[in-house]
């Protein structure tokens, strides 16, 4: 039966990104139905697998348990295959002809100096789709720096619009900002590409460059110096316009409310909810542009009001008034916070090793559509013989001779068992 929520059914993707970007887009697309296949050598696998080491990575085997890994490539079947190797190289030139797509966030040189360039893959199938998401590009003076995300945010420029105060202090994003944007635009590019092939009946190659992505979020600022040689300021959780606009402190432990006012009519709501308080009907807070020229006092009184009250009271008599706010929730308060729960955004993920963890399911969610999480991320080599016989026909004894030789693997080569491992202090 045909489920709404995975639209790339019948599309098969050659999966060969590590760490974050890359296999989140690889992951969107896996959890739309696209058949994943997770390439890792041996020998240079995927080293988000064993970024987190046991304890905090659970079971015997824990290069297949750590929680990075399963958020990142879930619903992904795995192929452990060394494309450095002459006889890796040839089951994946197989492996491509079955192929729609392949993507890969390695650094510039990576895969033409593993023989892998764009020619030689149309060689294999002439209208296959290639998403490269090097960090800077495929061309430019930048192209062969190697890109994470935290320096993918600073070199976008977002990381120096943010701060506080005069002090010139710019302040990065809590998570690494640039690798989930750039996987996002990589799984639109992927299918966009797929639409084009569709038409034209012509694959296509993609350079997406993660820093670009993410200075695409910044066209504002772009905009302003075009127009007004104007560059933005450090406002906190200030705006340029609005008041008030800002984080207010609440009764509690370090419980805080976010208040946004737009609008006149926004203001009077305000007013309502704070119980109509004298000090708001001083001249100086008449209007939108008054407010904004005094919102330094105006932040002090309003946040006057929402320190006496717990944020989820401040919140409900501002909802009440709609006025635009909202708690700033701990990472604990938003994992029990009913209305995700009541929305189905958790699902179960089983893993044979470490039981059952409840996680995300869809990012967004079609009409009709089923469970997003059919699997956990594959152990490693897990569907060799499956990929190896099943879809490449190769008989038992020639994938025997892959395995003697090191070109396919069912673990990562020198990587240890929890039990042989000296014991290493909890990261958690």
């Amino acid at each position: 039966m045909f489920d709404p929520g995975r639209p790339l059914t019948g599309v098969r993707v050659a999966d060969l990104t590590m760490i974050w970007a890359g296999p989140y887009a690889a992951k969107i697309l896996a959890d739309q139905g696209a058949e994943v296949i997770k390439i890792e050598s041996p020998r240079a696998w995927d080293n988000i697998r064993t970024l987190i080491p046991p304890p905090v990575a659970l079971g015997e085997h824990w290069w297949n348990t750590n929680f990075y890994l399963h958020e990142y490539s879930r619903n992904k079947k795995s192929l452990s295959l060394d494309l450095a190797s002459d006889d890796g190289k040839a089951v994946f030139a197989r492996l491509l002809t079955q192929c729609d797509v392949v993507i890969e966030n390695y650094r510039t040189d990576v895969m033409d100096n593993l023989g892998l360039s764009y020619d030689w893959l149309r060689e294999q199938r002439e209208d296959i789709i290639v998403v490269g998401m090097a960090g800077f590009g495929k061309t430019g003076p930048e192209q062969d720096a190697v890109g994470y995300g935290p320096i993918i945010e600073m070199m976008s420029g977002m990381t120096s619009t943010s701060g506080y105060g005069d002090d010139g202090v710019p302040y990065k994003s809590g998570i690494s900002y640039g690798d989930p944007i750039a996987g996002i635009c990589a799984a639109a590019a992927v299918a966009t590409a797929l639409i084009q092939r569709k038409r034209t009946g012509q694959g296509q190659y993609i350079d997406l460059a993660q820093r670009e992505v993410m200075s695409t979020l910044l066209g504002e600022f772009y905009m302003d110096w075009s127009m007004n040689r104007r560059l933005p300021e450090h406002m906190g959780t200030g705006h340029d316009w609005m008041a008030p606009h800002n984080v207010y402190p609440c009764a509690g432990d370090d419980d805080w409310i976010a208040i946004c006012v737009r609008t006149d009519a926004e203001w009077e709501g305000l007013k309502r909810a704070m119980g109509g308080p004298d000090w708001a009907e001083r001249t100086e807070f008449s209007d939108q542009i008054l407010r904004w020229e005094h919102r330094a006092e105006l932040d002090e009184l309003v946040g006057g009001w929402t320190s006496t009250m717990s944020k989820t009271d401040v919140f409900a008599a501002l909802h009440a008034e709609r006025v635009p706010s909202s708690p700033v929730w701990k990472m604990l308060e938003v994992i029990r916070e009913p209305h995700l729960s009541a929305r189905g955004f958790y699902e179960p993920l089983r893993h044979p090793e470490v039981g059952i963890w409840s996680v995300h399911g869809w990012l967004w969610r079609a009409d009709g559509a089923g469970p997003c999480i059919l699997a956990p991320a594959p152990d490693f080599g897990q569907h060799n013989a499956e990929i190896l016989g099943g879809l490449l026909g190769l008989s038992a004894d020639e994938q025997s001779a892959l395995e003697q030789a090191g070109v396919i693997a069912s673990r990562p080569e020198g990587v240890p068992l929890a039990s042989e491992m000296p014991p290493t202090p909890s990261m958690l």
